[in-house]
């Protein structure tokens, strides 16, 4: 990707309305802000009605993108030190030649009047819609996009939600035009959802020998090879709500994503009518559990049969408003759409297998912009912060335990810095080596975070979205 990608006035306008969702402008202070075209009639401005006229323009520079340039931006003088901490600098992919390294992201012209000095908006939507993996040829042999192809892990920032911290600052530049505003508090919250791959039905000798040899589960490998005998409950099953119980004691709200597919190479085949599976579905229903859907491996750009999944998956869970998570996290920015047509209301995919970190540069559930269709999706989508085999597989990370709970505590403290959403995902077997030695501890740092409501901010995003 290099010069010449348009960027529609309405992308735009989608782009600003995210930035000022991040900087904390709410309906109550809706009125006070409005948005219009900038001076030279390419860009917009958020402009301030009250008490007395300022403006933040945002120029479009269109044309002079480079997806191959990225510059670092500062904070004005001055600015207070509990900013300054979280955030640094400010990273901003796609820039232009003559960028200016160093000079503050938000300049200030005259009193109450700031200007962005650099094509922001651009930035943010090419950004949040995963414009770089429209058409890259670079795939790994599951057909995902990963980490070590994308411009973040390139520029070194995939471990900052950068588009959020680009919230920070507007902020801070809103607050100099108009001192009394008050915006919305944003704080940490958590997303705890396990993938339910391996249940132990049918029975599996790899699936046991993992449990016995590699994670040194020997209870659970035990009641897997004893279940292949006798109709009683595997222990991998078991786990699902051994885990939920984990999470609760440390007043997280779990979500289980069921899957509901035939056996193949990527897929254990488990049935939902199974009477050891219902007895777990309907227990986790009688504690209030959310439940939702983990597509098979070849749902991946095949919308029909993603359809028919998510439909067994409803009829099994009891429920028609689920989200869930694609299998082997493959994604690409069409699987929204997909998803969206399938009437789904929620997708947590958006994550790197190979990294941990924020691969759309954000930790704030979004409604994702649609660029081939240049609108807002009717989809919400909980971006994938890190998954527990990431850190630790030598086929990604591979980093120690004591080294995964260090990175672990960096993604909490930048999403506790933008007020984003620390999305988990931990497979319901893995549990022994070695997540054991780490896992209990993530609970207790995340300990007494507020869980995160998907329903209220849908709702709310809807309701924003037709204003």
């Amino acid at each position: 990707m290099s010069g010449g990608l348009e960027i529609t006035r309405e992308a735009r306008r989608y782009a600003l309305a995210e930035l000022c969702r991040r900087a904390g402008l709410d309906e109550d202070s809706r009125r006070l802000w409005g948005i219009e075209t900038s001076e030279d009639g390419q860009g917009l401005a958020l402009r301030a009605t009250n008490p007395y006229f300022g403006r933040i323009v945002f120029p479009a520079f269109p044309g002079e993108l480079r997806s191959e340039l990225a510059v670092r931006k500062s904070w004005p003088l001055g600015a207070p030190y509990v900013l300054t901490s979280s955030a640094p600098d400010f990273v901003i992919p796609f820039a232009r030649r003559d960028s200016r390294p160093s000079e503050p992201l938000f300049l200030e012209i005259s009193r109450g009047h700031f200007r962005c000095t650099e094509d922001l908006l651009a930035s943010v939507v090419l950004v949040l819609s995963r414009v770089e993996e429209l058409d890259s040829p670079r795939h790994d042999q599951h057909g995902r996009f990963e980490a070590a192809a994308s411009i973040a892990v390139r520029d070194g920032y995939i471990e900052r939600p950068i588009v959020d911290e680009y919230g920070l600052a507007l902020k801070a530049a809103m607050q100099s035009i108009l001192p009394g505003w008050k915006p919305r508090p944003r704080h940490l919250r958590v997303k705890l959802s396990h993938d339910i791959d391996e249940i132990g039905i049918p029975f599996s000798p790899r699936n046991t020998a993992v449990q016995l040899f590699a994670r040194r589960s020997f209870a659970v490998g035990l009641q897997d090879l004893l279940s292949g005998i006798a109709p009683r409950m595997p222990g991998s099953l078991n786990q699902v709500m051994r885990i939920c119980h984990l999470a609760e004691v440390h007043g997280l709200h779990p979500a289980l994503y069921w899957k509901a597919s035939a056996r193949s190479p990527y897929d254990s085949g488990y049935s939902l009518a199974d009477s050891r599976v219902a007895q777990v579905i309907a227990w986790a229903r009688e504690r209030n559990i959310e439940m939702g859907v983990h597509p098979a491996y070849d749902t991946f750009l095949s919308p029909e049969k993603l359809r028919a999944e998510a439909e067994r998956c409803r009829a099994a869970v009891g429920q028609q408003r689920i989200g869930g998570r694609q299998h082997f996290l493959r994604w690409h920015p069409e699987t929204w759409l997909h998803w969206e047509q399938c009437g789904l209301a929620y997708d947590s995919t958006l994550g790197y297998a190979d990294h941990v970190g924020f691969r759309a540069g954000t930790s704030v559930p979004y409604l994702p912009w649609l660029w081939k269709q240049n609108r807002r999706a009717n989809l919400l989508e909980i971006p994938l912060v890190l998954m527990d085999r990431t850190l630790t597989s030598a086929d990604y990370m591979g980093l120690t335990p004591e080294e995964s709970l260090v990175t672990v505590k960096n993604l909490i403290r930048r999403c506790e810095a933008v007020g984003g959403v620390l999305t988990l995902l931990w497979h319901n077997n893995c549990l022994g080596r070695p997540f054991s030695a780490y896992y209990p501890r993530i609970f207790a740092e995340l300990g007494g975070a507020d869980n995160y409501d998907w329903q209220a901010d849908m709702n709310s995003l809807r309701a924003q979205a037709q204003t």
